[in-house]
């Protein structure tokens, strides 16, 4: 208990603290430094990554061509020959696979606000000749509907389901139009195809 003095105040004495106060140390002080709260920041590992992911064209034509090289010289241990071979066979594998997938991604997104509209304009139409077809009673009016109903439901299949490594028709064309721009669309992928594996074939074969 900290020491009083007594004063005299009227005959009364009043007990008045020291002047030493009891007041804490700065070393009694408590830290106010915070705490880090929350993990550490983890680095990414690249193990976590998505597998069987194809590398981009550049980065496999390069590979290649590195692997082309190498195959190239003359003193090339037998076993090192066979393992490169292998490699480049799956390089160019590899290749076909993210040459076609960068031109899906490509199609899609040149594609996509027309097949959007094109979507939306028959699923509305759909749903105009379902409420007619409820609505109706006449035996005619109800099979012409119904004729118009399933063109529709054709229409919407023809968006939806389209080959994603195709020039999109719009169906803003006639069928008989369609179906010749879709067979011209069969004569070049096939006429690339066949290019791309003679090209493949002529560079494995060393011409």
């Amino acid at each position: 208990m900290a020491p009083v003095r007594a004063s005299q105040n009227g005959g009364r004495s009043i007990a008045q603290p020291s002047s030493c106060s009891s007041t804490p140390s700065g070393k009694d002080k408590p830290s106010t430094k915070r705490k880090p709260t929350g993990k550490p920041y983890a680095r990414k590992d690249a193990t976590n990554q998505t597998p069987n992911v194809v590398p981009g064209v550049q980065k496999i034509k390069a590979a290649l061509r590195q692997t082309r090289r190498l195959l190239a010289k003359e003193k090339l241990g037998a076993d090192v020959r066979v393992a490169t071979e292998r490699k480049q066979k799956a390089l160019e594998a590899d290749l076909v696979e993210a040459e076609r997938v960068r031109k899906e991604r490509t199609l899609a997104q040149r594609y996509h606000k027309v097949k959007f509209f094109e979507r939306q304009k028959v699923t509305r139409k759909l749903s105009k000749i379902k409420r007619q077809l409820e609505e109706s009673t006449e035996k005619k009016e109800r099979k012409k509907l119904e004729k118009v109903l399933l063109e529709l439901r054709v229409d919407l299949n023809y968006i939806m389901h389209y080959p994603k490594l195709k020039k999109h028709i719009s169906l803003m064309f006639p069928p008989e139009v369609r179906q010749q721009e879709l067979e011209e669309e069969d004569d070049r992928s096939s006429e690339s195809r066949q290019s791309t594996k003679r090209t493949l074939n002529e560079r494995g074969s060393g011409k």
